[in-house]
């Protein structure tokens, strides 16, 4: 039987620390847990790391439906305003986007996951464990102090039976400033009555009592899906077999087979199209280096180089490139027309994008705005933010 051994930890692991660690058979029963230093841990076919809540933040992004290889991109822009500048640069992990939208990311220093990454398979964040029910829970975590998980993410706190966490109440007075304060808040951990009694007078809103919960009860699912530092882009989450294949195994080879007469009429169809892309591709790397351009190796660093050099012909002309200011907002005003009025907070050019800074807009709008704009040869990245969306506009090649 293989085995997965989770440790929690808050620091990289050292000989003479004992952190939590538990013990999973792989179809994620827990076999028994403890608290030990490395040299006792049990041995296990696989190791994870779980990062205490007190060392990773977790946000919930809601961003637009996006092909896996965008979401990295978008949740990183995203984040880009809530990121401090620091001598330790964030790690950033991104969940699979789920149908509604959301993106769960996680962020920590750079240092203890790169000292983490090479020990373990996984590492995923505490806080990402809790039930992702749109509740304002607080919980106490097996690592010290607590945090709190709410619908926009997680965030750690300080815990003191004397003293509601500060931290939480000034997220509470924010949250009742912006209209979004919670109905209920949820206390997640073992507390006498009259510290519950105390945090429930200066949280200010209704203080419900859930049971205690702890990290290594949490479900398999919860740690499968959490965000992945050691994978922090992954293509979708794996198709579960479905015992009812076997009553319909009759239907499926019927499907099967009209799906091989269509591979089998589309396949040539699909050859000349490669070879087409193939010899177009050489042909832009040929017309690249005859231009000069000595390190364009493939197609889309000779488009690259290409249109780089066509910019600067003309701006040495003294003529306007299509990926200047004005020819790229000319290209994108079609499009931009179907914002309404007073949408518009912001617009920034620089490095060759426009940044436009949107009040709320609904999705089937932006969804719209951004077929058009594709349309006319702008490429889109799209992303929330705390007062509405942000786009970022560039020319197409």
């Amino acid at each position: 039987m293989s085995t997965v051994l989770r440790i929690l930890l808050s620091d990289p692991p050292v000989a003479d620390r004992a952190d939590a660690w538990a013990l999973f058979s792989s179809d994620g029963t827990r076999l028994r847990e403890g608290r030990d230093v490395p040299s006792a841990w049990p041995a296990a076919q696989r190791r994870e790391a779980v990062i205490a809540a007190s060392r990773a933040r977790l946000i919930t992004l809601n961003l637009p439906p996006l092909p896996p290889e965008r979401l990295n991109d978008a949740v990183a822009y995203a984040l880009e305003d809530q990121l401090a500048a620091t001598d330790d640069p964030p790690r950033i992990a991104a969940s699979v986007q789920a149908a509604d939208g959301r993106v769960h990311a996680a962020v920590a220093g750079r240092a203890l996951i790169d000292a983490l990454a090479p020990m373990f398979e996984r590492v995923v964040p505490e806080a990402a464990l809790t039930p992702d029910d749109g509740t304002w829970t607080l919980y106490a975590s097996a690592a010290g102090d607590g945090f709190v998980r709410t619908p926009s993410g997680a965030f750690a706190v300080t815990l003191d039976e004397q003293v509601f966490p500060a931290e939480l109440a000034a997220a509470l007075a924010q949250a009742r400033r912006a209209g979004a304060a919670p109905e209920t808040l949820r206390a997640a951990l073992q507390a006498d009555r009259i510290v519950l009694a105390r945090y429930a007078e200066a949280a200010g809103v209704p203080l419900r009592v859930a049971p205690a919960w702890r990290w290594s009860y949490a479900s398999e699912e919860r740690f499968a899906a959490a965000p992945d530092w050691r994978a922090p882009l992954r293509a979708g989450a794996a198709a579960e077999r479905s015992s009812l294949v076997q009553w319909f195994r009759p239907a499926i080879a019927i499907a099967g087979l009209a799906l091989a007469l269509h591979v089998g009429a589309t396949f040539v169809q699909w050859i000349t199209y490669r070879v087409e892309d193939w010899r177009v591709g050489r042909a832009t790397v040929a017309l690249a280096r005859d231009a000069g351009v000595s390190d364009a190796t493939t197609p889309a660093a000779a488009t690259s180089a290409l249109v780089r050099q066509h910019a600067e012909a003309r701006h040495r002309a003294g003529l306007l490139a299509p990926g200047d200011a004005l020819p790229l907002l000319a290209q994108a005003t079609p499009a931009l027309a179907e914002l309404p009025p007073g949408t518009l907070k912001s617009a920034v050019y620089g490095d060759g994008a426009w940044t436009l800074d949107l009040a709320k807009v609904d999705a089937a709008r932006l969804a719209r705005i951004d077929r058009a704009l594709t349309d006319q040869g702008v490429a889109v990245l799209q992303a929330e933010t705390a007062a509405g969306t942000r786009l970022r506009l560039t020319s197409t090649p």
